[in-house]
C-alpha cells in the first residue's frame, strides 16, 4: 500500500498543537507520533512551519464555483465537490432549499449517481420545505407546507440510505410524525427556519431533535407574546445541555460577541462552524441565485455575503472552509486549536461521521495542512494527495 509521510508539522491533536511526524498508509492514519525508518517510496511532504489538521467538515452548504446542489447535475456535485476539496473541505452535507418534492427527489437520485466520482460526500441535509414561513430568511413562502404522508414515504423510499440530516420547524402540524418515521433511518433532525418558543424547542428536543441550524439566523429569541415574555429557539438551545448547534462563521452573520457567547455557553464540543455557501463560493461575482438560476431566485453580493436584491435578508454565505479558518481566528479571536476542532470534531460528531475529524491511527486520512496565515496548501483525502506538491525519498 501506498503511504504518505509527513514531516516537522505541527499537528493538532486533541485540541494542542504538538510537533509531529505523522504516517499514512493506504486510506488511514497509521501514526500520529512517528520515529522510524520512512517506508519504501513513501510520499514525504515537508509540514515545516506549518499546521496539520484534520480534514474540515462541513454539515452544511449549498453550492460552489457557479453551481448549486438544485441544479441537481453530476457536473455541478462534481465541481462543488472540487471547489470545497481544494479549500480543506474533506467531509461534506450537500444541503437543498426549499423546493417542490420532484426537485429534491432529483437532488436525491444525482447524489446517488456520482457519489463515486465526489468521494467527500458523506450524505445530504434536507433544509426545507418544511420550516416556519415567519422565519424564511431566503427561503420561498409559496414553496413551504407542513410534511405530509405522500411525501414522507417518497423520502423514505427514495433517499432512506442517504438522507442524513433534516433542518424543520418542530411547531409545524404533522411534524411529530415525521420525525418518528425518518429518524428510523438514522436521519439527524435540526430546529431551523423556526418560530418556535422555548417550550415547543425544548418538547421537540425530547422528542427526536439534537441540532439548530444555524443558530442567530432564524431561530428567535426572547419576544413578547400576548403581554408575556417569551424565551425562544436559541434560549432552548442554551439550556439543552446535549443540543448542539452550528453558527456561519464567515464573519458577517454573527458578531464577535454573539459566536463567543455560544461558544462559552455550549463549550467548543458542542459547537460546529458551517460555510451555509451557495453557488458564489469561491467565485469573484457581483450577483448569483439561491438554488434553481431563474430571474426569480436571483440574490447579489456585496460587503462580503449574498443578500436578497431587496437587502430585506442575508441569502447564505460565499464563504469556504479556509475562510472559516481565517475568519475564526483573525476576526472572532478564537485560538487556532478550537477554531480547528469546531471545523472537524466536533461536526464529525454531530452527523455521526466515525472515523474521521481527529489525527489518531485508525482514523480516516483526510488531512488538511495550512500555513501560519491559514491558507491552505496541502489537502489529503483517503491517504491520497489531491492538492499541494508531493517527493519521493
Amino acid at each position: 500500500m501506498k503511504s504518505i509521510l509527513i514531516k516537522n508539522g505541527n499537528a493538532i491533536i486533541c485540541g494542542k498543537v504538538a510537533k509531529r511526524d505523522i504516517l499514512i498508509v493506504g486510506s488511514k492514519i497509521s501514526d500520529v507520533d512517528f520515529s522510524g525508518e520512512v517506508p519504501k517510496d513513501a510520499e514525504v511532504i515537508d509540514g515545516t512551519d506549518k499546521y496539520v489538521s484534520p480534514g474540515f467538515v462541513d454539515i452544511h452548504l449549498h453550492g460552489g464555483g457557479g453551481y448549486d446542489f438544485m441544479d441537481a447535475t453530476k457536473e455541478a456535485f462534481k465541481k462543488i465537490s472540487d471547489i470545497h476539496l481544494m479549500n480543506g473541505t474533506t467531509t461534506m452535507l450537500p444541503t437543498t432549499v426549499t423546493a417542490p418534492i420532484s426537485d429534491i427527489i432529483k437532488v436525491i437520485k444525482t447524489y446517488k449517481e456520482c457519489i463515486d466520482d465526489c468521494p467527500n460526500f458523506y450524505g445530504i441535509h434536507l433544509e426545507g420545505p418544511y420550516i416556519s414561513k415567519q422565519q424564511k430568511g431566503a427561503h420561498k413562502a409559496e414553496l413551504i407546507h407542513n410534511p405530509c404522508k405522500e411525501e414522507t414515504e417518497l423520502l423514505i423510499k427514495e433517499g432512506k440510505s442517504v438522507i442524513k440530516r433534516i433542518t424543520a420547524a418542530p411547531e409545524l402540524c404533522g411534524m411529530d410524525r415525521f420525525v418518528r418515521a425518518m429518524k428510523d433511518y438514522g436521519v439527524l433532525f435540526s430546529i431551523g427556519h423556526s418560530d418556535a418558543t422555548s417550550d415547543i424547542a425544548l418538547g421537540a428536543m425530547e422528542k427526536g431533535f439534537s441540532h439548530v441550524t444555524h443558530l442567530y439566523s432564524a431561530t428567535p429569541t426572547i419576544r413578547k407574546i400576548n403581554e408575556v415574555i417569551k424565551a425562544g429557539v436559541m434560549e432552548a438551545a442554551y439550556l439543552n445541555e446535549d443540543v448542539s448547534v452550528e453558527l456561519i462563521g464567515d464573519s458577517k452573520h454573527v458578531a464577535v460577541d454573539a459566536l463567543k457567547l455560544a461558544v462559552k455557553v455550549k463549550g467548543i464540543d458542542k459547537v460546529a462552524l458551517v460555510t451555509d455557501a451557495l453557488r458564489c463560493a469561491g467565485e469573484c461575482v457581483k450577483e448569483s441565485y439561491l438554488g434553481e438560476k431563474i430571474p426569480k431566485n436571483r440574490i447579489i453580493i456585496e460587503d462580503g455575503v449574498a443578500k436578497l436584491p431587496d437587502r430585506s435578508s442575508f441569502a447564505g454565505s460565499i464563504a469556504t472552509s479556509s475562510m472559516l479558518l481565517e475568519k475564526g481566528v483573525n476576526h472572532y479571536g478564537l485560538s487556532v486549536e478550537d477554531v480547528v476542532t469546531m471545523l472537524t470534531k466536533t461536526p464529525a460528531r454531530i452527523i455521526g461521521a466515525k472515523n474521521k475529524g481527529e489525527l489518531a491511527a485508525g482514523f480516516d486520512a483526510d488531512i488538511v495542512i495550512f500555513d501560519k496565515n491559514y491558507a491552505v496548501k496541502e489537502v489529503i483525502l483517503a491517504g491520497k494527495l489531491v492538492k499541494g506538491e508531493k517527493r519521493y525519498v
